[in-house]
């Protein structure tokens, strides 16, 4: 396997020398160990033998992420790109086997639980997804199209499913799992999400005219409050100032 070049893993220009420090340690580790590091990706449960593909998964693959919760909530960051980047390898190779016949890619919120949903996918239509990739991401950078076209050309059928829950469903999913396991999201990303998600769907949908989409609106986490939905008005939360101002004003109550 070929190991990514510590060049092509972006930093991120932290000032805290210690998250710097953090950075550059687990770059080297990925660029120098890279199939050592997918290999630890196939052997955890979770990844459903590389099948389903998730940055935030890969971060377990680097030792102090995975074994200290208190290493989670300050250097969550600065593990962030590594694990993209071996994310993105570990994509390739599940997309290119021959047995694989859909992708399915689960987009939303921060919190919205779509880690959740696949674990859940997995555990409930394990048969149905034999031949399957899931991959769990964002379609609000342009980086998704990359995918998606690995996705064709490898002869294989994309769809999309976006989880849409409330902001404040949301806001409290991220601080409930910022206590468990340490992972935590700030506020620009959280808005940034609800404010773009919108015009990626409809940008991607209009770019890929046959693929399939579905929006699961959340007001809880009760699965059966589930409202299944094809209107991609859906995901039309305003702009990134509308949003900002009703953040700040669910932060004080919740």
């Amino acid at each position: 396997m070929e190991k990514i070049n510590i060049e092509n893993i972006w930093t991120r220009g932290f000032e805290d020398p210690d998250m710097i420090k953090e950075e550059e340690e687990t770059r080297i580790q990925t660029s120098t160990k890279t199939e050592e590091c997918i290999e630890k990706y196939l052997d955890l449960e979770q990844s459903r033998d590389g099948n389903y593909i998730s940055s935030d998964l890969m971060k377990l693959v680097f030792d102090k992420y995975a074994n200290n919760i208190e290493y989670r909530r300050k250097y969550n960051l600065a593990v962030s790109n590594s694990a993209a980047c071996l994310a993105k390898i570990a994509f390739k190779n599940a997309i290119s086997k021959d047995s694989i016949k859909h992708c399915i890619f689960v987009a939303g919120a921060y919190g919205s639980g779509k880690s959740f949903l696949v674990q859940s996918l997995y555990e409930e239509k394990k048969e149905e997804l034999d031949n399957c990739v899931v991959y769990e991401g964002s379609i609000t950078s342009k980086a998704i199209d990359e995918k998606i076209d690995e996705v064709y050309k490898n002869g294989v059928i994309p769809s999309i499913i976006v989880l849409n829950p409330t902001l404040e469903l949301s806001m409290k999913n991220i601080k409930d799992r910022a206590k468990r396991i340490g992972r935590d999201v700030k506020k620009e990303d959280c808005v940034f999400v609800y404010a773009n998600i919108y015009d990626a769907l409809k940008r991607l949908t209009d770019k890929y005219k046959d693929m399939s989409y579905v929006i699961y609106n959340k007001t809880s986490n009760i699965p059966e409050n589930l409202d299944v939905s094809t209107n991609i008005e859906d995901l039309n939360h305003g702009s990134y100032d509308e949003i900002s101002k009703q953040y700040d004003e669910i932060s004080k109550r919740i």
